[in-house]
């Protein structure tokens, strides 16, 4: 049985914003500042926690390298030498 669409649902909730003089009113098709601004924020600290949830710094500790980035390391290191010696 399909939905009557009436007035009532489509209606927003009520603000929950402490705004003395919007407070507790019903929005119609637009929100308040303070609604949407609230709304924005919520998003953004879902988006900053959804982010930071597998940083390599939460891991208390290091992962051994492997022996290929040992190799790696050294060789890197190796270039870099040899370029300072040449620039001195």
């Amino acid at each position: 049985m399909p939905r009557k669409n009436t007035e009532e649902q489509r209606r927003l909730p009520r603000c929950t914003h402490a705004s003395s003089s919007s407070a507790g009113h019903v929005h119609d098709r637009t929100l308040c500042f303070e609604c949407f601004r609230a709304g924005m924020e919520r998003t953004r600290a879902r988006r900053e926690a959804w982010a930071q949830r597998g940083l390599p710094f939460d891991d208390s500790l290091p992962k051994p390298l492997s022996e290929q980035a040992v190799m790696h390391r050294r060789r890197m290191l190796d270039y870099l030498a040899s370029v300072a010696r040449k620039r001195a």
